[in-house]
């Protein structure tokens, strides 16, 4: 299948002290345990982009690629770890996540102002590296809102290609692709800082606990 004109494009990479394959195994299971929907955490506010891609298309995409450059490391040991609870919607509805879904990012324990957002995914398929080799090239992107090229440290955007561009800059692998469904996109909220790791364990250990805990439903009582 051909990719789209447009579509919200992000790179993945090592995040809150988990690596890729942690990450994806979690959010495999989730979309197992959802009927095919799993909840991408994202850094950037692309609310205004994301309303222009759901006026563009009825069937909106998101396409993964895994980011080139090293993990930096607040993403590898960051100082906090949070979990959270709710989001709001593009109209600002209070949206309840899933009880079998968990959306983690870093924070710094001396900020009082930590934002995240989500995306909310579909596949019916297994999320796993696509079979077919697909790419998009970074400087044939455009900003649907601005018309203008994307930054470099955006790792998420919602994009147009501009085919006619001459220089297509660097390929990124399009590692897999899902639809976005309603509500599309959260501005997340009440988040839960998670216990710090002891000395034997790490951030990844404990959001695993955690997974394990909401995943896997306690029996009923005797």
């Amino acid at each position: 299948m051909p990719l789209p004109d447009c579509f919200c494009w992000t790179r993945f990479g090592t995040e809150a002290g988990q690596s890729v394959g942690q990450i994806f195994g979690r959010k495999e299971e989730e979309r197992a345990a959802n009927a095919g929907v799993f909840f991408w955490g994202i850094g950037n506010a692309i609310g205004p982009s994301m309303a222009e891609l759901l006026r563009r298309t009825c069937a909106p995409e998101v396409l993964f690629s895994p980011i080139k450059s090293t993990a930096r490391p607040q993403d590898c040991a960051p100082e906090a770890v949070v979990a959270w609870q709710e989001g709001e919607t593009l109209d600002g509805k209070r949206y309840r996540l899933p009880a079998q879904s968990l959306i983690t990012s870093r924070c710094s324990l001396n900020s009082s102002s930590e934002t995240h957002f989500a995306l909310v995914c579909y596949s019916e398929r297994p999320l796993a590296r696509m079979d077919s080799v697909e790419s998009v090239h970074f400087g044939e992107l455009r900003n649907v809102v601005s018309g203008r090229r994307i930054g470099a440290s955006q790792v998420t955007a919602v994009v147009e290609r501009d085919d006619a561009t001459k220089s297509k800059g660097t390929s990124y692998e399009v590692f897999l692709r899902a639809f976005l469904v309603p509500p599309f996109f959260l501005r997340l909220r009440q988040p839960r800082v998670l216990p710090k790791p002891e000395i034997d364990k790490t951030w990844a250990d404990i959001v695993s606990r955690m997974w394990r805990e909401r995943a896997i439903p306690c029996s009923p009582s005797e």
